[in-house]
C-alpha cells in the first residue's frame, strides 16, 4: 500500500477518495452530533445552527461536512507540499497519512471549529513559506493576518496563530517593522469590522462571546489502553519521521531546509494551543495533524525496506476497524 502512494499518479486521487469513505465508515453509520462548547466562537455556534433543522432529521450530514473538510485539506496539503518540493519526487503518501491519522483518533473525524480552521491553515501554509522570496509580501502577510483572525471567530484560542505568522517572518524574511506591523493589522481587522457591527446593530452583549476569558490548564484525557494505542500510533512514526527528515534536509536547498524547520514550529504551536481553555477529550488536537502528516509522510517516505513502515500502516488500519466494532458494540 505504501509502495502504491509512492508515486504521483493522478489515479491515487481517486483511490484515496474511496479508502477514505472506507475506513471513516463508522463514523456514517454511527454519526456524532456535535455540541456547542464554551470555546466555539460565534461563527461556529452560528454554523451549527444552520445545520441544526437540517441534521435532526439527517444526521449524517455531520460527518459527511467532516469528511469533506478532511478529504480536501488532505488533497490539497500533499498538492502544496509537492509543489514546494519538500520531497525529492512527487507522491500521495501526505494526503494517505492525513486521512489514517485523522482515522486513529475518532475525535478528529467530528465536525469541530479546529477541522475548520484547518483548511484555513492549510490555504495560508504555502503563502507563509512562499514569504521567502515574494515580490509583495505586505499584501500576502494582510491576508495571512486576515484569515488568522478570522480563525479566532469559529475557536477563539486560534488567534495565538500569530506566533505561527511570528516564526513565518523570522524564518523567511529580514526584518522590516512595516511588515510586522501589517500582519497585526491583518489579524485585527475582522475583530474592527465585528466592533463596528456590534455599534451599528447595538450588540454589544454578543462581545464576550468573541473574547472569553483565557486560562490555561492541563486537559482531562482519560488514559486508557485505548488512548495509549491511539498515542503510539500517532506519535512512533511522528518521532521517526521527525529524525528522517532532519537527517535528509540538510542536503537540500536552504528554503526547503526552513520549510521543514517552519513545520516543526508549526507542529508545536499547534500541540500548544488545545491548552487555552481546554475541554475534555482530543477534539481540539486535530490541529495538529496537518504537521503530524507531513512527517508521518517521511517515515513512510524515505526507508528503503517498507517492512516497518508497512508494519505501522497495517496496524493503524487494523486499529480504525477495532474503533468500528466498538461504535456498534
Amino acid at each position: 500500500m505504501i509502495r502504491f502512494f509512492s508515486g504521483n499518479n493522478p489515479l491515487n486521487v481517486f483511490t484515496l477518495f474511496f479508502l477514505g469513505l472506507l475506513i471513516k465508515l463508522p463514523y456514517f453509520t454511527a454519526p456524532v452530533i456535535p455540541q456547542i462548547q464554551e470555546t466555539d466562537g460565534f461563527l461556529y455556534i452560528e454554523l451549527l445552527k444552520v445545520l441544526k433543522q437540517p441534521g435532526s432529521v439527517f444526521p449524517t450530514l455531520y460527518p459527511i461536512f467532516a469528511f469533506v473538510l478532511l478529504f480536501t485539506q488532505a488533497i490539497t496539503f500533499n498538492g502544496l507540499v509537492n509543489d514546494q518540493k519538500l520531497f525529492p519526487t512527487p507522491h500521495y503518501l501526505l494526503a494517505l497519512s492525513y486521512l489514517v491519522i485523522t482515522s486513529v483518533v475518532p475525535e478528529w473525524n467530528v465536525l469541530s471549529p479546529a477541522l475548520i480552521i484547518n483548511t484555513i491553515l492549510v490555504i495560508t501554509w504555502p503563502r507563509m513559506v512562499e514569504l521567502y522570496h515574494h515580490p509583495k509580501p505586505k499584501t500576502v502577510l494582510f491576508n495571512i493576518g486576515f484569515g488568522f483572525g478570522i480563525c479566532s471567530f469559529f475557536y477563539f484560542p486560534s488567534a495565538y496563530l500569530l506566533l505561527l505568522l511570528i516564526v513565518a517572518l523570522l524564518l523567511f524574511r529580514s526584518f522590516y517593522l512595516t511588515e510586522w506591523l501589517i500582519a497585526i493589522l491583518g489579524i485585527l481587522t475582522p475583530f474592527y469590522f465585528l466592533l463596528v457591527y456590534f455599534f451599528v446593530w447595538d450588540k454589544w452583549y454578543m462581545i464576550e462571546a468573541v473574547v472569553p476569558n483565557q486560562y490555561l490548564r492541563l486537559p482531562n484525557i482519560r488514559y486508557s489502553w485505548e488512548f495509549w494505542i491511539k498515542f503510539s500510533l500517532v506519535v512512533f512514526p511522528l518521532l521517526v519521521g521527525l529524525a528522517t527528515s532532519r537527517r535528509y534536509s540538510v542536503r537540500m536547498l536552504v528554503q526547503t531546509r526552513k520549510s521543514w524547520n517552519f513545520m516543526i514550529f508549526y507542529l508545536i504551536i499547534a500541540l500548544f494551543i488545545p491548552f487555552i481553555n481546554s475541554l475534555p477529550g482530543l477534539a481540539h488536537w486535530v490541529l495538529a495533524a496537518v504537521p503530524i502528516s507531513l512527517f508521518h509522510a517521511a517515515f513512510y517516505y524515505y526507508p528503503k525496506k517498507k517492512t516497518l513502515p508497512e508494519l505501522i500502516f497495517w496496524l493503524g488500519l487494523l486499529w480504525i476497524v477495532a474503533n468500528y466494532v466498538l461504535l456498534n458494540s
